[in-house]
Formats: structure tokens, sequence, C-alpha cells
């Protein structure tokens, strides 16, 4: 089957019935990417098919390569079925992990298993066609190094930070030129289908299909780095507003200080109280009251910009003074994630990023917070927990927007 490109295939299929034949076989494929082995019942029932239908499109993608039969499931009470899944080998999507100052790919098969190592390349996020031909070509560095045939590669996803319309395919505030969205400069670029989502999103969407809220159906995941991000998942569908900036909350006005700016021109937000910006800010104040401590020491043998996790570091070694930014920021972000809590009730809260790596120093005054700020009914239920993707969850995240979107637009059009 020509995957990279279901338009194309197509439009050089003859007849009705060969048309519905191709895009049975392109659901199928679908169903099994999103939910894994399954059986040829299980199949009928995802897909609303007959079984006859099912095990003819079974019987071509083996014989195509597609699918293979991966043992037995267990027993209904008479033979074990057949357990059916993608091989390995059917196709794989790039994964693009993009943060203000870096981008790191890796590729991923149609079992989400990494199969070429993570590379990371320095990248300053701006608004210039020169950054976005820098970015295409360490994406075609990428993809020529890794050894797979490019028409094996159908997808890149993309979790970046900035206002995105994923529908739209725009990011209203990185890689914006030019009179196009950033997906048709990409897909212009590159022949496999491209997504774009928001950072916090993606990662929210990683954690909810693969990691920390796996069992949940109300989750919200909030990923600290130099910003605030928020994702939001509402009865197992992500949410992202009427035009895809549901999640914007970094930038409520929830303070009334009048001393700090935030990037978005207000004062009083939420990302300049609490966020890892805010976090260095304190921490180069605390060297210049003591050049001695631990966080001094271990930012002199960093020799480089100051970054919040030397202060997550400083604070697990015992620095009173990282171990108190820590505190106040953590404070901070519970009377945030309260109002979150009065507003959506979540089932379970997944904090990320920078500040999830010093655990109990920034548990302990969130649930501090939580308590002050949060009707003890609304968050009763609700459980706070750390995310468990670690450094490649940006990547995941990239990997969990594809496996919901592949093959929508071809399947969702009329032929």
């Amino acid at each position: 089957m020509h995957l990279i490109n279901p338009q194309e295939a197509l439009s050089k299929i003859d007849g009705v019935v060969e048309v519905k034949n191709y895009l049975l076989k392109i659901r199928l494929i679908k169903n099994l990417y999103q939910k894994g082995a399954s059986t040829a019942n299980e199949i009928c029932g995802s897909m609303g098919i007959s079984l006859p239908t099912v095990n003819t499109l079974l019987t071509d993608l083996i014989r195509s390569g597609e699918v293979i039969k991966q043992g037995r499931a267990a027993s209904q009470g008479g033979r074990k079925p057949d357990l059916y899944r993608l091989a390995p080998d059917a196709f794989y999507v790039l994964a693009v992990d993009l943060s203000k100052y870096a981008v790191s790919l890796a590729l991923y098969n149609c079992q989400q298993t990494q199969v070429k190592d993570k590379v990371i390349y320095k990248l300053v996020l701006n608004n210039e066609a020169e950054t976005f031909e820098q970015l295409c070509l360490h994406l075609e560095t990428y993809i020529s190094a890794s050894g797979f045939p490019s028409q094996k590669i159908i997808a890149i996803g993309f979790s970046m930070p900035g206002l995105i319309d994923s529908k739209a395919g725009i990011n209203h505030t990185y890689l914006n030129f030019g009179g196009k969205s950033l997906q048709a400069h990409l897909e212009s670029r590159f022949p496999q289908a491209v997504f774009l989502e928001n950072d916090a999103r993606a990662m929210t969407l990683a954690e909810f299909k693969f990691g920390a809220a796996k069992s949940a159906q109300n989750v919200l995941g909030i990923f600290v780095g130099w910003g605030i991000g928020l994702g939001i998942v509402i009865d197992g569908k992500l949410y992202q507003g009427t035009s895809g900036f549901a999640g914007e909350f970094a930038h409520s006005p929830l303070f009334e200080s009048q001393e700090i700016n935030c990037t978005c021109g207000k004062k009083g937000c939420l990302e300049a109280i609490a966020s890892g910006t805010s976090i260095v800010r304190m921490a180069e104040e605390a060297l210049l009251l003591d050049k001695d401590s631990i966080l001094a020491r271990i930012a002199k043998a960093y020799k480089g910009p100051l970054d919040p996790n030397l202060v997550v570091n400083a604070a697990k070694e015992g620095d009173q003074r990282a171990i108190t930014i820590l505190s106040d920021v953590g404070l901070n972000l519970g009377r945030g994630i309260s109002m979150l809590i009065q507003l959506l009730n979540p089932e379970l809260i997944v904090l990320g990023g920078v500040v999830a790596e010093a655990d109990q120093y920034i548990l302990t005054p969130i649930q501090q917070a939580l308590n002050v700020y949060s009707m003890a009914k609304s968050r009763e239920k609700t459980q706070l927990a750390l995310y468990q993707l670690g450094n490649d969850v940006g990547l995941v995240g990239a990997i969990a927007v594809v496996t919901d979107k592949l093959f929508e637009e071809v399947l969702s059009k009329p032929n």
C-alpha cells in the first residue's frame, strides 16, 4: 500500500469498490496503530464492519507486509483467537521536539518504539525564514543518516512552544512568516504528512496515552520549563478550544505584582511568578547575597547561563536558598492550579518539566497551596503526580499527536 500519500494513491485507483477497499485498509491500519494488537472480532467492533470483510482485509495486509499475526488472545470459551498488529517496519514517524533554544529528533516505528537514537541540534526559535531553513536541513540530515527508506517515513509530528492552531497548522508565535502556515511551509518541503501541536498539549497527550495518566479520563498536564504550559484532556479527548488555544492559563494575571513584567506584556501573570524564568531570576538574586553557597558552586562549575535545572540540583544538595526558591514557586503554582481544580474538577494533574525533577521540594508547597486555595470537595478526588516519560516526553508527545491524527484527512473526505 502507498501510505506516505494516500490521496495520491486514491487518485490512481479506478472504481468505487477499489476505493472503498483501500479506505477500509487505511481505517484498519489506523485502528491497529491507535489500539495495538487486536483480534479480528475486536477490529469488527471498532470499525463496525463484518467479520468476513475484516478477514479479507487482514489477509491482503498480511500479504502486502503491513500486518502480522502476533500470538493469540485469551480464550473466551473456545479456541484462542489470533492477535493481529502492524508489522514493526510497516511505517515510521519522525518526532520533532522543539524548544526555544534546541530541536530534538527521533524516529519511531508504528509500534511507538524509538528505532533511531535521539539527536539534539541547537536552534533559536523566531519568525525568520532562515531559521525555518535551518530546521529543515536538520530534519533532512537526520532522515538521510537514519538509514531507513524515506518512503517508509510517512509522517512528521511536531511538539513546539507557541500559540498554535493545530487544525490550521499555524504557530502564531514562532516560524510565522511568508503569508503561509508553518504546516504549509513544511509540506511544501517534505512529502510526509505534517502535524503540529503546542508542546504542553502534546506532552499531556503523551502522558495520557503512554505515561502517568493512562488510567484517567479527565487530566490536566502542567509543564514548567522557561514558561508554563497546560494541556487539558476531558472525557478522554484532548481539549483544544474554538481556535486551538485552550490552556493558556500561564498568562492569567493572578497576582497583584506591579514589578515583574511577563513576556506577554502584562504584569502579575502566573508565568512571571512561577516559571523557570522566575526561578532563574530569583536564583540570580540569591547568588548576589551568597557567593559561597552550594548554588554558587554549581553555577560556577556549569560555565554557562544560569538554568532552572541548576537550582533544582542545588536544592537536592541541600542549598537552603534554592529550596526556598522552589517553595515560593510551588506555592504560587499551586495557587494557579487551585483555580483549575475549581473550574475543571480533574481526576489527575500531571506535573512535568524541569520543576518536576525537584520532586517533593515542589510537590509539597503545591499541595499546601491547594489546601489553602481550593475547596476541599473539589480537590478530594484529584490526584497530583509527576510525569513518567522524562526527557523524551516532548518526542513521545509528537508521536501521540500523529497517533491521533494520522490518516484523518483522507478518511474524513468523501471519495
